[in-house]
């Protein structure tokens, strides 16, 4: 998401709210030495390449056609 700075640019009012939901992710890759992954971010899974969240989040949209989501996966012994 760009970063908007008060003192370049207006502070944009919110137009919307994004209802994101994080279900599930299948077969990741073994990052771990002892082979096995620990997704996180949202909670941690320990030790399942196939992790299930079913969490919920909402974020805030303030400029629709610059605003990206982006998903990233990572092993929280990496990080």
């Amino acid at each position: 998401m760009p970063i908007l700075d008060a003192r370049v640019t207006p502070i944009k009012k919110p137009v919307g709210l994004l209802h994101v939901k994080v279900v599930r992710a299948r077969k990741l890759l073994k990052m771990d030495i002892l082979g096995a992954s620990d997704p996180y971010k949202t909670s941690i899974k320990m030790k399942t390449p196939d992790p299930e969240w079913n969490e919920n989040f909402k974020l805030i949209v303030k400029d629709p056609k610059s605003q990206v989501l982006q998903l990233h996966v990572y092993d929280w012994e990496k990080v």
